[in-house]
């Protein structure tokens, strides 16, 4: 059986002080969106985390 996926890309951050600065989003936020897109049938593939005060990029993926 094949399955057909749609593939989706959260990038999270949290609050900055200017363009260029982004801190780190917290445990709690990053639960908060796994919650809330997997209500909505996401399922966790990959997450990258990039170092502190960068985007956490979360890749998500669910049957079509």
């Amino acid at each position: 059986m094949t399955s057909n996926w749609e593939y989706k890309v959260i990038t999270l951050r949290r609050g900055g002080g200017g363009i260029h600065f982004t801190q780190t989003p917290t445990d709690d936020e990053t639960i908060a969106a796994l919650n809330r897109e997997g209500a909505l049938g996401w399922e966790l593939v990959n997450a990258v985390y990039r170092g502190s005060g960068q985007a956490t990029l979360l890749y998500l993926k669910r049957p079509r």
